[in-house]
């Protein structure tokens, strides 16, 4: 090949071949110096592709010339009398379009596989299948005239060739035919010994199936390839060490070797299995990743990145830290999600599943159950805290498994508020404080019921406002009195005609001048804040008429008594 524009460039899309600008009609030629097991061709152009182009073929290094194939922009004009649209039949000569439309207008590629895996082959080795890949020389003849061609690809009249055919890269691909031999013997059809040019990766001895596991006679040691043998043309220079075209290793791999019995598992399609996979991937193509690693489903499979480290949580992951390596929905895997304890859930292992809390190394389930009483909790009875185990308790309970009621309460149940208020009697009862279970409060003496409501048999009280002194009718300092009609449909919570409305700060003083005798009185002051807490500090002072008198029964009395 003449006219190299760029030779031995250190990258090969920098350099390429091109023909003599002007020259239409051009042939490229490779002279293989054996015969070999032709697989495929793969071209690459450095600008637009021709217009049309065939693929030849010679098997008696030169004598005759057989097509492969037809590639035409427009087959009815460029070709007439071949037929059109893709091949039924291995052996059937076509013209197709795919490889001649205006785009890309760089490095477009043009492909021939001699067996499309398209088309069923029932017997790959049979004599016909050898005899038409048998190549010692490939061929590519080049026509860019042609009818309606121009940069927009569609207008009319014929274009006049003014350019050159650029070519980036010319890849043949086959098999040396010396590897139909079995049993050692000698290649009947070789003219010449398959000893030069074998150029690819380093190639392995050639071994025989059977029997013995001899070597065939007529190939050397080191030039046969047990698998694909490529010719890399790359213009200007050929590209050694490639992986051969029949591995796809999908660039984490730069070797492979040929297996029969992959071959014969895939159909008779390929046997290729991929040498020392690189990025953290393995399999035969280099498509799956290694264990511990996940194919990151937003990158691409030959993205050096594509397989990322498992991030799974030590205390809450099983099989020390393993994931699924990939999505596969029907077997319910999804890429990086670690195998989590039989309590666990999450993509990295590292939370309890609702109803869990507590998750250890140590727990082989991983998290321990929470231990809620669903009378006292809310929503879902059967979740806590994932971390404390503290369960969630309605309003009116408490404790950690929310199973006690809340200071002046009892009744513990599924109602909203979970307990109801002790209401014990404010007379008859010591507190406002009962049993959890029964409601049951604390009675004063000779009282009873379950609110202390109830007097005794053979006892009788008086009422707790025996002695009233209605605070509308006092002395007030900063409050005014106002009055209130009784409710209709229950008893009034007040005596008299209403109440008086005190500011903070201010005072009420009672004149109390009905007290029979000296004795020991209880002072009870009604009131109903208007603010759900109750009065921060009352203070009630005495005001006595006169000193008390040492033979008093209330004698003993000290001034403090005096200040509540």
């Amino acid at each position: 090949i003449e006219n190299v524009v760029t030779s031995f460039a250190p990258r090969p899309k920098k350099a390429w071949w091109q023909s003599e600008n002007g020259v239409e009609h051009v042939s490229i030629q490779l002279d293989l110096e054996a015969e070999f097991h032709f697989t495929h061709l793969i071209m690459t152009f450095k600008t637009f592709r021709p217009a049309a182009m065939l693929v030849e073929r010679s098997a008696d290094f030169g004598h005759t010339w057989r097509v492969y194939r037809y590639f035409a922009y427009d087959c009815a004009s460029s070709f007439p009398h071949v037929p059109h649209g893709p091949p039924r039949r291995i052996d059937d000569v076509v013209c197709e379009s795919r490889y001649s439309d205006i785009e890309p207008s760089t490095e477009g590629e043009v492909i021939y596989r001699v067996l499309d895996p398209a088309i069923p082959i029932r017997d790959p080795y049979s004599p016909a299948i050898q005899s038409d890949g048998l190549i010692t020389h490939p061929r590519l003849n080049l026509d860019w005239e042609q009818e309606g061609w121009n940069l927009q690809g569609r207008a009319s009249g014929k274009l006049q060739f003014w350019g050159s055919y650029p070519v980036v890269l010319f890849c043949t691909g086959g098999v040396p035919a010396c590897l139909c031999c079995g049993n050692a013997e000698p290649c009947p059809r070789i003219s010449r010994p398959c000893t030069a040019r074998c150029v690819g990766a380093e190639p392995p001895q050639l071994r025989a199936a059977q029997p013995g596991h001899t070597q065939p006679r007529a190939c050397e040691p080191n030039h046969a390839q047990a698998w694909v043998n490529t010719v890399w043309a790359v213009v200007p220079h050929a590209i050694r060490g490639a992986v051969p075209a029949g591995c796809d290793c999908n660039e984490h791999s730069r070797r492979c070797h040929f297996d029969m019995a992959v071959f014969l598992a895939t159909g008779n399609t390929s046997g290729g299995v991929c040498d020392g996979c690189q990025h953290n991937t393995m399999g035969r193509r280099c498509h799956l990743c290694k264990p511990f690693y996940y194919k990151d489903p937003t990158k691409d499979l030959r993205d050096p990145a594509v397989c990322q480290a498992c991030n799974c949580d030590p205390e809450g992951s099983l099989d020390g830290g393993l994931c699924d390596g990939a999505d596969d929905p029907a077997r319910g895997l999804i890429a990086g999600q670690c195998r989590c304890k039989e309590h666990v859930a999450g993509p990295r292992c590292d939370r309890c599943k609702p109803g869990f809390f507590g998750l250890s190394a140590d727990n082989p389930q991983g998290c321990q159950r929470c231990q809620c009483d669903p009378r006292g909790t809310v929503a879902d009875g059967s979740r806590c805290d994932p971390v404390s185990g503290e369960c969630f308790c309605k309003r009116l309970v408490t404790g950690r498994s929310c199973n006690q009621c809340l200071p002046e309460h009892w009744g513990l149940s599924h109602d909203l508020p979970g307990c109801r208020p002790c209401d014990c009697d404010a007379g008859g009862a010591r507190n406002n404080l009962c049993a959890m279970g029964t409601g049951q409060c604390q009675c004063r003496s000779h009282v009873i019921g379950r609110q202390c409501e109830q007097v005794e048999t053979g006892f009788y009280r008086i009422n707790l406002d025996h002695y009233t002194y209605e605070a509308e009718d006092a002395r007030l300092h900063q409050g005014s009195v106002v009055e209130r009609e009784p409710p209709p449909d229950r008893p009034a919570s007040w005596t008299g005609t209403g109440f008086a409305r005190m500011l903070e700060g201010g005072w009420v003083e009672f004149h109390v001048s009905d007290v029979p005798f000296s004795t020991e009185y209880d002072v009870v002051i009604r009131y109903e804040p208007q603010h759900p807490e109750a009065w921060q500090e009352v203070r009630l002072k005495v005001l006595r008429p006169s000193p008390v008198s040492a033979s008093s029964p209330c004698g003993n009395t000290i001034p403090a008594d005096d200040q509540l």
